[in-house]
């Protein structure tokens, strides 16, 4: 078992695909018995007006989820900007 804990919400977008949200960590306490949750964010009541908060033990971190950096300050890529207006 871990320490610790990501306390994330999970919600269906349109297409009925799961959205997972971090709102924060849970760890065990350092002294004695229990667990202290941190929140850094409030998830939103279901149409229930149920707040469901999962627990997962964190995730690694994926190198190859972050963005590769280019040389130059990766701004050498293929987004269009829209014109100025003034």
């Amino acid at each position: 078992m871990t320490d610790r804990y990501d306390a994330v919400t999970v919600r269906k977008d349109k297409d009925g695909k799961s959205r997972y949200t971090s709102v924060g960590v849970m760890f065990r306490r350092k002294e004695g018995d229990g667990w202290t949750l941190k929140l850094n964010a409030l998830p939103l009541p279901n149409e229930q007006g149920e707040v469901w908060i999962s627990m997962y033990p964190p995730r690694e971190k994926d190198s190859e989820r972050a963005a590769p950096v280019r040389a130059g300050g990766g701004m050498d890529d293929e987004i269009p900007f829209a014109p100025e207006f003034r």
